[in-house]
């Protein structure tokens, strides 16, 4: 797919919610002004367990503003965009990275304060039903489980924990977009966002054990299946001379396959940065030190892992260069 690409200095990326909040971590001078932590400017901000970032392109025909994620149900997204000079009705392109309500939270709120003609771009898959299932120890659950139902599954002892996600309500998505003339590209291939800027599309899973463990889709009224998240949308932003951005929502599909697909998508092999979530929490130290050597070798100039990245995976990146935080009101000056 042909990208294009942008001049460096001409975008900005800011983390507008996620579930850190500081105003006392300093802009490290390593980064050259690349990387600006907010200080006093995040006196007001909300963490929550959510993430969005807003997307700034500087062109000569003005500024273009674009938005990934809407944070999570508590909504802190408008507070901290108010608090940080977001305005969100200049928001151009809306893009939900997968349906989770950590992601999707703000959505229906932001829906009606968006400008005429603003383009919502999701991913089908993001209106299914999810489900996190904790198997009790040793338990595997296999396609002939799954087709048995949660309560099969309970009495039969082979479920420790459950958890109905609340769902992304289609119908009300439409609705909505239909009375404020919101423009709707539901669409599983990638997108171009702006000249330089794609969507993944449906992400290929080049090593499936990558994928968030003890996540399920509910595919029938009470059948379940695993779930591969085809809905997973991450963002490459191709700056010239420097290289592809990758911003990720969760990176439920793995940090890995997210810069493979980008790769693969664009024909740029060089990495600039990685900014976002990238879900290693729930992974053993010895798997998540297997992604930080890996993002070693590729070597970029700026690794911002967020929201569900965890802690482990920030304590050995640590030791890399490139690794800052991102908290609320982080901007990237790429």
């Amino acid at each position: 797919m042909n990208i294009g690409t942008l001049e460096s200095g001409k975008v900005i990326i800011k983390v507008l919610t996620t579930n850190t909040t500081s105003i006392s971590i300093l802009t490290e001078e390593k980064f050259k002004g690349k990387v600006i932590q907010p200080l006093t400017k995040a006196n007001r901000v909300v963490g929550e367990h959510g993430l969005s970032m807003s997307i700034e392109v500087i062109e000569a025909d003005g500024k273009h503003l674009y938005l990934i994620d809407t944070g999570s149900l508590t909504q802190s997204i408008f507070e901290n965009a108010k608090q940080l000079g977001v305005n969100l009705s200049d928001v151009e392109k809306l893009i939900l990275t997968h349906g989770h309500f950590d992601h999707f939270g703000g959505l229906l709120a932001l829906l009606p304060q968006l400008k005429e003609g603003t383009e919502f771009i999701v991913n089908p898959n993001c209106f299914m039903q999810n489900y996190a299932i904790m198997t009790n120890k040793g338990i595997e659950l296999t396609s002939d489980d799954l087709s048995l139902g949660l309560r099969q599954l309970e009495k039969q002892g082979k479920i420790k924990m459950s958890k109905k996600f609340p769902m992304l309500a289609k119908n009300t998505v439409y609705n909505l977009a239909e009375q404020y003339k919101i423009n709707i590209n539901e669409t599983e291939k990638p997108t171009e966002i702006h000249n330089g800027i794609v969507s993944s599309g449906q992400i290929e899973l080049f090593n499936p054990e990558e994928v968030t463990k003890s996540l399920y889709l509910q595919k029938e009224k009470t059948s379940l299946e695993k779930h591969t998240f085809r809905d997973e949308t991450a963002i490459y932003i191709n700056i010239k001379d420097k290289g592809l951005v990758i911003l990720t929502g969760c990176g439920h599909c793995g940090i890995k396959n997210i810069i493979k697909h980008g790769q693969k998508l664009t024909g740029i092999d060089k990495i600039y940065a990685v900014i976002g979530g990238f879900h290693e929490e729930w992974n053993p130290e010895a798997l998540v030190l297997e992604k930080v050597k890996y993002l070693e070798e590729l070597n970029p100039e700026i690794i911002c892992g967020m929201h569900c990245t965890g802690f482990t995976f920030n304590k050995l990146m640590a030791r890399h260069p490139a690794h800052t935080l991102g908290i609320i009101g982080t901007e990237f000056h790429l």
